[in-house]
């Protein structure tokens, strides 16, 4: 029932050309892809090598690849502006999971986990969870974010934080009129490691292949 929508670009800013490194035997777009090979997927790109990969690979038949609107492409384009546009372009009226192909352990449990716990929510957000002590530098020091130095307390009554880590975002169609993928009613998923774990630099792919 729920919509997979993937972006992939062709160059990438800090890994060079990491979506096609090979995982395993695969490109790890394709190995990403590979797991929803019975659901509804969409892949977003601006690269013809992705598309015509796509295109030319039987096993991702179920896979509707399409081409970045050219105002659209850049670094600079926001995710929100991309999903927008696709979702107008394909009239999408179903929940929309908008997943990375740098996210190799994502879990199809995962996804339908959230969307079963969709329910009154306007958006799943994946995240990590933190009962801890933060700081933040200052000009003139360190301060203290949510607790007393002066006054010692056990973590656990800490306030609890939650930090988006980017492994998904499932949110029904009418959340992007706010130009954002969480709604005004968000569920907060907790995702831990190493299943959270997202490539952005070449420390996060050492990791990976160590794994």
């Amino acid at each position: 029932k729920v919509i997979v929508y993937l972006p992939i670009k062709q160059n990438s800013q800090r890994v060079p050309r990491k979506n096609f490194r090979l995982f395993g035997e695969e490109p790890l777009y394709k190995h990403t892809l590979l797991k929803y090979t019975y659901e509804n997927v969409f892949v977003d790109t601006d690269s013809e090598e992705i598309y015509l990969g796509i295109k030319n690979d039987k096993r991702l038949a179920n896979v509707t690849v399409f081409y970045r609107d050219e105002s659209l492409t850049g670094d600079k384009t926001s995710v929100c502006s991309l999903l927008e546009n696709f979702i107008l372009r394909f009239n999408i009226e179903e929940p929309v999971v908008q997943i990375h192909v740098t996210s190799p352990f994502l879990l199809k449990e995962t996804i339908k986990e959230a969307y079963d716990v969709l329910g009154d929510y306007d958006s799943v957000v994946s995240c990590n969870i933190h009962q801890t002590r933060f700081w933040r530098k200052e000009e003139y020091g360190m301060c203290p974010i949510n607790h007393n130095p002066l006054k010692l307390e056990q973590t656990q009554d800490l306030p609890v934080y939650y930090r988006e880590n980017s492994y998904f975002y499932m949110f029904r169609p009418e959340v992007l009129d706010t130009d954002n993928r969480i709604g005004k009613s968000p569920l907060m998923f907790k995702v831990e490691w190493p299943y959270n774990m997202d490539i952005d630099t070449e420390e996060d792919w050492n990791k990976l292949i160590s794994l």
